[in-house]
């Protein structure tokens, strides 16, 4: 009976031994955590690429990246130089922690691109002096050799030498993109420059021209003459006419009409610009006035003769006008004009033969006066005749 009671006892102590060894066992398989840093990319990449490191997940794991800060269990980034990451991954259950083995992110040395434009070219696009700069580009670094790819449409590349593209437009923008050794691509631009075009003014005097006097002065002045010269030139006049290759001249509009004046300038490189200028020739009517005031006090003090229909009030704008220099002389409007003025016996108490609107009845007494002016003109001759009141004086 004894020995049974000994057999009993043991079985039940192994039995407790092996529940305990078992619970020890299974904790200690919970308690173990993967931080092992693993990614899909083969180590060293090309800068820039992006990359994503990761550790295993599990319910109640924690995480913290260094450096970063980062507190997932995968980061994504995109690096220009070699770094090392590691992470603390924490079981909040259990309270246990793993620290990962560092992971080496490598990448490959990078290259700078340099640009010089070998060959300026001109703006305006011709195809004879407006396609030719060429563009030299070099990779520098440490992962040649190197291949040369310009994004040129139509492809013009120097016959033997890729990096250099050739035939092209001013004032661009032209792309590139260079693969090293490693494969690693970078992209780069770079802005075509030209030669320095003049700066041109156009000339016209005068600017608005009428159908009695169409003689209008053509010249130009270059604003740049210290810095850019001007080689040679030509006019085109809007109406038809020859071109020019004169500096300056003077031209007849014979219609009326609005006139574009385009002046083609040439640098001492061959590259032409244009300029344009625009040049009116209108019909015209003058206006006489049939009444002054010559009492000084600036208001209609003077016989100003204007372009307009016959006026038969006394405009005080006349004066504000020609201080405006918005009266012009006779001459303006006629080749030729003849002004004389009668009183009312007929004798002639004012004559001129370029009236320049500035007759204010000196000498006379307030009264009615006549006056008949000649004017010759282009395309016809006209007389204009009527009175005027001197009025103001006081005699």
């Amino acid at each position: 009976m004894k020995k049974l009671y000994l057999n009993w006892f043991h079985l039940k102590y192994l039995i407790m031994i092996l529940f305990v060894a078992t619970l020890i066992s299974s904790k200690s398989a919970f308690s173990q955590i993967d931080c092992i840093i693993s990614t899909s990319h083969q180590m060293p990449v090309c800068s820039g690429t992006s990359v994503t490191l990761e550790v295993a997940t599990g319910e109640n794991l924690i995480y913290f990246w260094s450096p970063g800060g980062f507190t997932t269990s995968s980061i994504t980034i995109e690096a220009d130089e070699s770094l090392i990451f590691d992470v603390l991954v924490t079981d909040t259950l259990n309270d246990i922690t793993c620290q990962s083995e560092p992971f080496n992110f490598e990448v490959h040395p990078t290259f700078q691109i340099d640009f010089e434009q070998m060959q300026l070219t001109c703006t305006n696009g011709d195809n004879d002096n407006g396609n030719t700069a060429m563009m030299r580009a070099t990779a520098n670094g440490e992962s040649g050799p190197y291949n040369y790819e310009w994004d040129v449409r139509p492809t013009q590349i120097a016959p033997g030498n890729p990096s250099v593209a050739i035939g092209l437009k001013a004032h661009l923008w032209y792309y590139i993109n260079i693969t090293d050794q490693y494969g690693c691509i970078q992209y780069d631009s770079v802005f075509t420059r030209a030669f320095s075009n003049p700066v041109v003014e156009i000339i016209t005097t005068p600017d608005t021209a009428y159908i009695q006097n169409p003689y209008v002065t053509i010249e130009f002045n270059n604003l740049s003459a210290d810095s850019v010269s001007v080689i040679s030139n030509f006019w085109e006049l809007g109406d038809g006419s020859p071109r020019s290759d004169l500096e300056s001249l003077t031209h007849v509009y014979s219609e009326i009409d609005d006139y574009i004046v385009v002046l083609t300038v040439f640098n001492e490189h061959g590259c032409d610009t244009v300029f344009t200028k625009d040049v009116k020739v209108l019909p015209i009517k003058l206006k006489v006035p049939n009444i002054i005031t010559p009492n000084g006090d600036n208001i209609n003090d003077i016989l100003f003769i204007t372009e307009g229909a016959d006026e038969t009030e006394p405009d005080e704008s006349f004066k504000s006008a020609f201080s405006s220099g918005a009266i012009k002389p006779l001459s303006a409007y006629y080749q030729r004009t003849s002004l004389v003025i009668f009183n009312r016996q007929g004798r002639k108490v004012y004559e001129s033969t370029d009236y320049n609107n500035d007759w204010g009845a000196d000498g006379l007494k307030d009264g009615v006066y006549f006056y008949v002016l000649h004017c010759e003109g282009f395309k016809s001759n006209e007389v204009y005749k009527g009175s005027i009141t001197i009025m103001g004086r006081g005699n």
